[in-house]
């Protein structure tokens, strides 16, 4: 447990760390208009700044690569391969996910418009709502986002971590192995999870969770109801255990 909260701690300054720099370009860029002239910020511009979060999001990957090899280390003694296919495939699908932020953001930033030209405000009044919107401080949104990012992504990268080493060693060594999903055992562990608790099943076959097939805790390509603040480990263990 006190292994696991090192590493979320470390990920969650990560990644608030990337979050904080780049919403504070986000915020110059986009209330210019309204700092030089008093006009309406530009929601437009943040698109402009996908390269700069796109930068942001392979310091976040580097460090949930750390992550996952250092599962795969824990998980068997075959030497861990960066490159190895599944890795790569998970932390591409990682990068898809996190890659989105300036979308989210854009889109808050026209709702709040939207909201405020509605309700019959100001241009200062509006731009008070965007200038909100876009600071990591002002409120619990970012550091929030933040904290559920580094939950989340921690347990996927253990998992995927854990799951490629299984994978590797059963090409190895030639072993039939298993996985086993396995929670927290407290009451924030959500319902679905807990049916599957202690199910064991081929390392290559997915688990069903509330019937959606899963290759691990965190599985990427599940919905966001079954992946988001998720705490669950996976173990690997031998044929028939």
């Amino acid at each position: 447990m006190a292994e696991r909260e090192r590493d979320e701690r470390h990920l969650f300054e990560v990644t608030s760390g990337a979050l904080r720099r780049w919403l504070g370009k986000a915020r110059d860029v986009v209330m210019a208009p309204w700092r030089a002239y008093r006009l309406m910020p530009d929601p437009t511009a943040v698109y402009r700044l996908q390269p700069a979060w796109d930068a942001e999001v392979e310091t976040i990957l580097t460090e949930i690569g750390k992550i996952g090899l250092a599962a795969w280390s824990e998980a068997t003694e075959v030497p861990p391969v960066s490159r190895h296919a599944f890795v790569v495939t998970y932390l591409a699908q990682v990068e898809s996910l996190l890659v989105r932020i300036p979308d989210e953001v854009a889109d808050l930033i026209f709702a709040e418009i939207t909201d405020g030209v509605n309700a019959g405000e100001s241009v200062d009044q509006v731009a008070a709502r965007v200038d909100h919107v876009l600071s990591y401080t002002d409120s619990e949104r970012w550091p929030n986002r933040a904290k559920v990012i580094a939950i989340t992504e921690l347990t996927r990268a253990r998992a995927a971590g854990t799951l490629a080493a299984g994978m590797e060693q059963s090409r190895v060594t030639g072993r039939v192995l298993r996985k086993r999903w396995n929670t927290m055992t407290d009451e924030k562990v959500r319902g679905a999870h807990r049916e599957v608790d202690g199910t064991a099943v081929n390392i290559f076959m997915p688990f069903y969770v509330d019937r959606f097939p899963m290759m691990f805790p965190g599985d990427p390509t599940a919905p966001a109801e079954l992946v988001v603040s998720c705490r669950c480990k996976l173990a690997i263990v031998n044929e028939g255990r």
